[in-house]
């Protein structure tokens, strides 16, 4: 039988149920585009409380390895026979040393990371003095041209002056306070966010590394900034952003409590009264 259709050579078109007009395909995207600019910041924000939490995690596993290593040492953390810890920021001697995984034996080693001497205590996880948010750790540039990757294991300073500002005179060494001595522990900074492996803290105009500033100065971390020793060196990134990175310092003390300092220009006015390099009081 011959349909109607067939017979007039007509042609059924079937209507196109579903179809977006192009002005409805723009209000979506639109929408999408706001939806996006509104998400992406919250996104941003989360990331960076993520990175900033790993980072404090981080710092009181390191904590526990240093109390580990004070059980073995006579309540001692590492330092050389002149009471200091290393000033270095090598895990490895070079890029190809790193590359198979040989960290330097000795921690006593001019070029050794503080952290080599702690590391064994968990579990040899040199990543975990690696902050998620660290982009460039001193590079020691006058000496070598190693890539930001060789150095970025090294991302925690350790308070040079808690092991300075009061030392004892033995028969076969110096020897600093062991973390007992501490008058008050939970004001002393033992390591925090720094581009600087050991942080000399004197808050001098010359050797101005840490958060806090002596009389007379009046910005802390000189010496990192664009205009000063080090800080030239790095001119294509202002590198005092590394105590800052989480837009904070996240900081271990004495008594081993992470906590956070805000951004400034020097910690005098957050300090109570005892000065937290030295652990003396101000």
């Amino acid at each position: 039988m011959t349909t109607r259709s067939e017979a007039d050579g007509d042609t059924v078109i079937p209507p196109q149920a579903g179809a977006f007009t192009l002005i409805e395909l723009l209000v979506v995207i639109a929408i999408i585009a706001i939806l996006a600019a509104l998400l992406l910041p919250a996104l941003s924000s989360a990331k960076e409380q993520g990175k900033s939490a790993y980072c404090m995690n981080s710092l009181h596993q390191i904590d526990i390895a240093m109390k580990l290593y004070e059980d073995d040492h006579e309540g001692w953390l590492h330092h050389s026979t002149a009471g200091q810890p290393p000033n270095h920021g090598k895990w490895y001697m070079s890029p190809r040393m790193k590359l198979a995984s040989r960290v330097i034996d000795d921690p006593n080693s001019p070029d050794a990371y503080w952290g080599v001497a702690y590391y064994a205590y968990v579990g040899k996880q040199v990543g975990l003095w690696r902050d998620p948010a660290a982009k460039v750790i001193d590079e020691w540039r006058w000496d070598y041209k190693y890539s930001p990757d060789f150095w970025l294991d090294g991302s925690y300073g350790i308070n040079g002056r808690f092991f300075t500002a009061v030392r004892q005179q033995t028969p076969t060494a110096v020897r600093p306070r062991r973390r007992t001595e501490l008058m008050a522990p939970a004001e002393t900074i033992i390591a925090q966010d720094a581009a600087e492996h050991r942080l000399e803290a004197d808050g001098t105009a010359t050797t101005n590394d840490a958060l806090a500033t002596n009389p007379g100065v009046k910005q802390n971390l000189g010496e990192w900034r664009l205009s000063g020793r080090w800080g030239l060196y790095y001119p294509e990134y202002e590198i005092i952003q590394e105590w800052f990175r989480h837009r904070k310092n996240n900081t271990v003390w004495g008594d081993g409590h992470v906590s956070s300092i805000p951004i400034t220009d020097s910690a005098e006015k957050y300090m109570g009264s005892i000065h937290w390099y030295t652990g003396l009081p101000r």
